[in-house]
């Protein structure tokens, strides 16, 4: 790889966390008698916009704030502090291997700071990082390219030096945007529009060893 820099999303590339994600969102919505479609959880994968939860919210027979939802949802728990949860197979070793031949590693994700540090400590991943670039962190979120410009300013970085692993298509135009070459993950099994990334992988393994 003539890459010196390894950017990776965290929800769906670097833990499988989205289908636990939309079933904790589900379990909060239902709260409220509303349901969530399948098309109305994908819109949310990769991207943390409060509209599209007022938009959901409007659903509700009574009126519903989005602070009564974020109550609820920290009533019923979330993927990183209250499920299993574990790295992508074939990832730890992926990471360890690039970076004892000197690339630098980060994360650029929408979620929150709070639950992204959690999950890294349950996963003992910690230290598998240079630079984690979190949603709380930034003004904009993805598909903006605000994140990734970030954690490249940080590493020093050249857009053209770094590779970056994304699964959704917010992320891709994202790290599009920021001048990065983008290789969509495809193991998270969520089927998703992938047309701007520049390859897919299907594992690490399979990009491994390419």
């Amino acid at each position: 790889m003539d890459k010196k820099y390894i950017l990776f999303d965290f929800d769906g590339v670097i833990a499988n966390t989205e289908e636990s994600n939309g079933n904790y969102l589900r379990q909060a919505l239902a709260c409220f008698g509303i349901s969530l479609t399948e098309e109305e959880r994908s819109r949310l994968i990769g991207k943390n916009n409060p509209s599209l939860l007022i938009e959901l919210l409007s659903k509700s027979s009574d009126p519903v704030t989005l602070e009564e939802l974020n109550n609820k949802r920290r009533q019923i728990g979330n993927t990183y502090e209250n499920s299993s949860i574990e790295p992508m197979p074939g990832l730890v070793a992926f990471i360890k291997d690039y970076r004892c031949k000197g690339i630098k590693t980060g994360i650029v994700t929408s979620t929150s700071t709070r639950l992204i540090i959690t999950a890294l400590n349950r996963m003992n991943m910690m230290s598998l990082f240079d630079v984690i670039i979190c949603g709380d962190m930034c003004t904009k979120s993805k598909p903006d390219p605000e994140g990734y410009l970030k954690a490249m300013k940080i590493l020093g970085a050249k857009p053209e030096e770094c590779i970056v692993f994304e699964d959704s298509p917010a992320g891709i135009h994202a790290a599009k945007s920021a001048g990065a070459y983008v290789a969509a993950y495809c193991g998270s099994g969520i089927k998703q529009d992938i047309r701007e990334a520049d390859i897919s992988v299907n594992s690490f393994q399979e990009y491994h060893k390419s």
